[in-house]
């Protein structure tokens, strides 16, 4: 059912009611009627007012409609399509370039201020001498990412980070023609942003049964087996451009002990040619309260401490040695 439909049957209904109430063939209906009508006018009113807040006022991350009111407020994209400063040939030049790579997590989704993320954290400890770059794409692929450094405009790069979270095998997934747990969301909750509210409050996101599901992508051969493709892809791409690769790997933010097997086998791609630069998420995760380690309950991505800490442990763990 529409949103369409719902304010018509609504409206319908209303119209039935103040015909009962004005009515003189019986009194009793009539008396009824507009006492119901006085009930239907405050709950009316109330659907009202709650969509028209959630509309226009209450704005958070989930993916639902009330992340386009998040969005509206504070992500903003350079000229180049991505959240992150305008950059102009000068502000680069004789700098040592540092791209990095990945999706939500990168871009920094939940994070009011860009500012807070992993890879501007890293940019200040850095200095002038470096070019931080944030080519951060919410829900892209590893293969979309290896398309979004090539097509860079400040190209050749001297390191890239590659962010990866372990619902990336989900694109590869579908390219071999497999399905992914579908919303079921219905009409009205696509359309009505309370309904949508209310709908968010119940529904799991990336619960149980979507990561089941991921799990068992890594331990479909060909799933896999194309999904090393794509992350070999990638790593080559950085070598024959000379750049040093460092590779970050968020587990699941929500049971990161569970994903563990998962993160070793992406991992090991990277090792098995000799990019001993990876970082594993899972213990630090796994280390931190559960409350302060993602933006909210709902929201699984990175908080602004865990950026902090992700941002500081990279600059300690690859970058420090070589400041002057």
């Amino acid at each position: 059912m529409t949103l369409a439909q719902v304010i018509a049957i609504i409206l319908a209904f209303g119209a039935g009611l103040a015909w009962l109430a004005i009515q003189r063939r019986s009194v009793t209906a009539a008396k009824i009627a507009r006492g119901l009508l006085v009930s239907y006018v405050t709950i009316a009113l109330i659907l009202v007012l709650g969509e028209l807040y959630f509309r226009y006022f209450h704005a958070d991350t989930e993916g639902r409609l009330a992340s386009n009111n998040w969005m509206a407020r504070y992500w903003a994209v350079n000229s180049w399509g991505y959240r992150d400063r305008e950059w102009t040939p000068a502000d680069y030049a004789d700098k040592t370039r540092v791209a990095v790579v990945g999706d939500s997590f990168t871009a920094g989704w939940g994070l009011e201020n860009p500012a807070e993320r992993f890879s501007d954290v890293l940019a200040n400890a850095l200095g002038d001498d470096y070019a931080v770059f944030n080519l951060g794409v919410p829900g892209s692929s590893t293969q979309e990412q290896l398309e979004t450094l090539q097509a860079f405009p400040a190209l050749p790069v001297d390191a890239v980070v590659l962010q990866y979270f372990l619902n990336d095998i989900d694109y590869t997934a579908l390219r071999l023609g497999l399905d992914t747990i579908s919303s079921n969301m219905t009409p009205i909750t696509r359309e009505s942003y309370l309904a949508n509210f209310i709908f968010s409050r119940f529904d799991t996101g990336f619960g149980a049964e979507y990561w089941e599901l991921a799990y068992s992508r890594y331990d479909n051969f060909a799933v896999w087996e194309l999904h090393a493709e794509e992350l070999n892809a990638f790593a080559q791409y950085v070598d024959d451009m000379g750049a040093r690769l460092i590779v970050v790997i968020f587990p699941n933010m929500q049971d990161p002990v569970r994903s563990i097997p998962y993160v070793d086998r992406v991992a090991q791609v990277f090792e098995a040619r000799g990019n001993v630069d990876v970082i594993k998420l899972f213990d630090a995760v796994a280390a931190w309260n559960p409350q302060t380690v993602t933006v909210s309950a709902r929201d699984a991505h990175p908080s602004v401490e865990f950026h902090r800490y992700v941002g500081e442990l990279l600059y300690e763990q690859y970058f420090a040695t070589q400041q002057p």
